[in-house]
């Protein structure tokens, strides 16, 4: 796990000081080892967090003993051992014993393929001299950021976005924000800033070194994988899957300094727990966040699970006053809002890992694989709708004030806006121009017939990669790797073929995945309620001097959220809120997230660009 910027323009020279400057930006991603090159055209900036062979001979930029190549990766590869066998009966031979050397050689004999070879978390980009070309690619669920910016033929490649601000100065994408009032994260390409891509998920991007010039290619795509069989019974699913879960889990395990697990007490990141305790004779550390005094704490549940597997475990207290002094840093290292106020427990807890570890095993992608919300159990309900007019009650229609407005939404996806409507609801009033207009989510929707299979491909596809993002983001900011064995594309070709009338029928949740987690853990783990990350923000945002203290800022003549707004509306709306919380429908958490986030963008000139 590391972190990295490639920048490129025909014939420029890229100054040091420039490149320091990007490491400066990535420290947190790699505190091990920092590495710099720069040619004409070309100059790579480079933080390591060492965990396959941590010795500085894997050190990065890393070159082939050609001269030919160099590569700044990102990520895991957890088959390198297999590729590396098969390289090795092609002659090649290796200076060093981890992953990195192995994307190097393999892109050397096979090109692109290589990149369809990978199974792992990977953001990389390669210098080929001879062919006078940068090859950057990301590994199919997007598991590892990567931003691209292009200004003419300056294109600058980053695993943040804090970075390109040297470059541009930053300002908000509108398509993003409208998208991020709604769905509290801007799908697709989009990056939340203006000029900046999230670079797609299983594509690889080819820049000329002499034209400026880039083309992109498709190597993998999680979608191809929703070919369900009919042929696969229930019995034969649970075989799959347990078997395909099981490996996934194991292969995770792969690192040179050790591991430990995030765990919340639910049955995703118990039974990963569970599984890793299986497959090793280690004893495993754990870590969870206790919030004292909350209904929605699952600090006992984890006992349950402490206990069962026999962890190692260690708590985190979480109150409202640390919620509220650390959310603008969680904001800072997201480079948006949050997608989810959990981001602030998971970035205090991978602080605390940060003492014991390098490296978290999460649960993450469990849901989205396996059906595990509400919407799931209740497909049936939800399909029958249409369209997203019928999930809003008919005596809500006449207290509506801005029909006009909400009657552009009326003609959506349930599958899609099925879990936000109520929001919007409330936040239309205030926000009439922010309408998210139909992109990414309607993409993926578009390629699918059946209702459940709909909300398999959005959720995996525009979704997923927010709790992706988050854990990335989180982790990294204590320099932690967090993997996520539930989101690997070997899994999700199986997983994804299962027919749906077996993985979502209706009713339980993640039916299948409950029935897997049996043989290894106590049922009043696996079927009790889903909790999920929840914090009491609806308490906490009352207090004045604790979360509520950030409302002041939607009030004061330099609110940035206010200039989207219809001025009186929403001066109306603090107000209200401010006089009685308890009853008012505006998500008071959302804005002071928007607001907080607008606050902290990097604005930067771009006058460090060359030198």
């Amino acid at each position: 796990m590391c972190g990295f910027v490639t920048i490129a323009e025909p014939g420029r020279i890229f100054g040091d000081s420039l490149l320091k400057e990007f490491e400066r930006d990535l420290y947190h991603r790699g505190p091990d080892s920092g590495g710099r090159l720069s040619e004409s055209g070309v100059a790579l900036a480079f933080r390591r967090l060492a965990i396959l062979d941590p010795d500085n001979r894997a050190d990065q930029p890393m070159t082939d003993l050609t001269g030919r190549y160099t590569i700044v990766f990102n990520g895991e590869i957890y088959n390198f051992r297999t590729l590396r066998k098969n390289l090795q009966a092609l002659g090649v031979r290796f200076r060093t014993t981890g992953d990195t050397e192995v994307i190097l050689a393999g892109y050397a004999h096979w090109g692109r393929e290589v990149f369809t070879r990978l199974e792992g978390m990977f953001a990389l980009a390669i210098v080929d001299r001879y062919q006078k070309k940068i090859i950057a690619a990301r590994d199919p669920f997007g598991i590892k950021p990567l931003y691209v910016m292009r200004r003419g033929k300056l294109t600058t490649i980053s695993s943040e976005m804090r970075p390109l601000a040297h470059m541009s100065p930053l300002e908000v994408d509108h398509a993003a924000l409208s998208e991020l009032l709604v769905f509290r994260f801007a799908a697709g390409r989009l990056s939340n800033l203006s000029g900046i891509e999230s670079f797609p998920g299983g594509m690889c991007l080819s820049i000329c070194l002499e034209s400026g010039h880039s083309k992109e290619f498709r190597f993998d795509n999680p979608l191809d994988t929703f070919v369900p069989d009919n042929r696969i019974t229930k019995e034969d699913a649970l075989a799959l899957c347990s078997d395909a879960v099981t490996k996934s889990v194991r292969d995770h395990l792969e690192s040179d300094v050790g591991y430990t697990l995030q765990l919340s007490g639910g049955v995703d990141s118990s039974l990963v727990g569970a599984i890793a305790a299986k497959e090793t004779e280690d004893s495993i550390t754990s870590f969870g966040v206790h919030l004292p005094g909350s209904k929605l704490d699952e600090a006992p549940y984890r006992r349950q699970v402490v206990n069962h597997i026999g962890l190692r475990h260690h708590e985190i207290s979480l109150n409202e006053t640390e919620f509220a002094d650390a959310l603008p840093h969680a904001i800072q290292h997201m480079e948006g809002p949050v997608p989810h106020y959990g981001c602030v427990m998971l970035m205090l807890l991978c602080e605390k890992i940060s003492k014991h570890s390098k490296v978290v095993l999460t649960g993450e992608g469990a849901d989205e694989m396996f059906g595990g919300y509400k919407r799931y159990g209740i497909w049936r309900n939800l399909s029958r709708k249409g369209k997203i007019a019928g999930l809003i009650p008919s005596w809500m229609w006449p207290i509506l004030q801005r029909w006009r407005e909400i009657e552009r939404y009326s003609g959506r996806d349930p599958a899609i806006f099925g879990a936000v409507y109520h929001d919007f609801l409330a936040l239309n009033e205030l926000f009439p121009d922010l309408v998210p207009a139909p992109g990414e989510r309607e993409s993926v929707a578009a390629n699918f017939k059946d209702f459940r299979e709909r909300m398999f491909a959005v959720d995996q596809s525009t979704y997923l990669p927010s709790l992706l993002m988050r854990q990335d983001k989180m982790a990294m900011a204590s320099s932690v790797e967090a993997r996520v064995p539930f989101t690997h594309f070997p899994l999700a070709r199986i997983v994804n073929s299962v027919p749906l009338s077996v993985r979502a029928p209706g009713g339980e949740t993640k039916p299948l995945l409950k029935e897997i987690a049996e043989a290894l853990l106590p049922n009043q783990i696996i079927y009790r309620r889903k909790v999920g990350l929840t914090l009491p923000l609806e308490a906490w945002v009352q207090n004045t001097k604790g979360f509520g203290r950030y409302i002041e800022l939607l009030t004061q003549p330099d609110c940035k959220l206010a200039a989207y707004a219809e001025p009186r509306r929403f001066r109306s709306a603090i107000e209200a809120f401010r006089k009685c919380p308890k009853t008012n429908p505006i998500p008071m958490p959302h804005l002071i997230n928007l607001e907080l986030w607008l606050r902290s963008i990097p604005l930067g000139t771009g006058k460090d660009a060359v030198s």
